[in-house]
């Protein structure tokens, strides 16, 4: 075919074209103006995510919401009180030189110790194990914010819980227990006592936390806290000479053991409000190397 005369297509224009039938125009195609970038949040120019107070809220809703949260709460509660009640009931051995009576009423929280590490564990594990760890590191990116805010408010329930669940165990073993099988408790008795278990219960939480993030694996974080706490009390007397009583006298067991009762005030021998000291220190390092350990994984 040849090409197109200007003669025709001025006599007869093609539609769109100007002068077209109609006065159609070819269509356009439509302009946007320029959107200008949206700024960012505050908190994200700061440095991502949520504040460190939306953290601790959203750590708080985690933890109270979690069945085994409540569960492994409500058994240890169960077995500091229901300890002091069934020795209350059924102790009738009349000692030479009786114990305080806050001694034998808190002698359940050296089994519920087992219920606070497992729980210490679990609130970082868990979320391992069910993969919500990621969901959580992209809401708060900031990871050691994240592992300071679980350990601000775990702590913080568990000294809670403990204080309450100890002096409720002091209340009912002080008023069953006989007088021919425990004596009085002094008012420092009672405050080493009850303070220093409810302490000792958040510490080795923390520390079981601390191992948990490191290891990041139920069973096994598990399995290592209760070898360290029982362990050490248990192989110590069989390792001659001074590494052996080393071992025992620095055993998170024992440092329990020096808050309810009245034991290792002699010469050399750690008080009992320093090794609650220590055992900060053993928790302190326990989350700083899991720390470590999380800020510099993938996940």
């Amino acid at each position: 075919m040849g090409s197109p005369n200007p003669a025709a297509q001025a006599a007869y224009p093609q539609p769109g074209m100007p002068g077209a039938p109609g006065g159609q125009q070819a269509p356009q195609a439509p302009q946007y103006a320029p959107v200008p970038p949206q700024q960012p949040h505050a908190q994200q120019v700061a440095g991502g995510g949520a504040g460190f107070g939306h953290m601790v809220q959203s750590e708080w809703t985690k933890i109270r919401t979690v069945r085994s949260t409540m569960w492994s709460l409500i058994i240890m509660a169960v077995l500091i009180v229901g300890m002091a009640m069934l020795l209350g009931a059924t102790l009738s051995h009349k000692p030479d030189k009786p114990d305080p009576s806050v001694s034998t009423s808190l002698i359940g929280v050296m089994i519920a110790q087992i219920a606070a590490a497992t729980l210490g564990v679990l609130t970082i594990s868990a979320e391992y194990t069910t993969g919500m760890i990621r969901s959580t590191l992209t809401a708060h990116p900031r990871r050691l914010s994240m592992l300071a805010a679980k350990a601000l408010v775990f702590g913080a329930v568990m000294f809670v819980v403990g204080l309450v669940t100890c002096y409720l165990a002091y209340l009912i073993g002080d008023s069953m227990l006989s007088r021919d099988v425990v004596r009085d408790s002094s008012s420092s008795d009672v405050l080493r006592g009850v303070l220093g278990s409810a302490t000792y219960l958040a510490l080795i939480g923390l520390f079981s936390l601390g191992v948990g993030t490191i290891l990041r694996h139920s069973a096994g974080a598990i399995t290592t806290v209760l070898g360290i706490m029982l362990l050490p009390m248990i192989f110590g007397g069989f390792i001659p000479g001074k590494a052996g009583e080393w071992i025992i006298e620095y055993s998170p067991m024992m440092l329990l053991i020096k808050m309810i009762a009245p034991i290792g005030d002699g010469e050399g021998s750690m008080g009992p409000w320093p090794g609650m000291v220590l055992m900060a220190c053993y928790a302190a390092g326990a989350l700083a190397v899991g720390a470590s350990l999380l800020k510099s994984r993938d996940v």
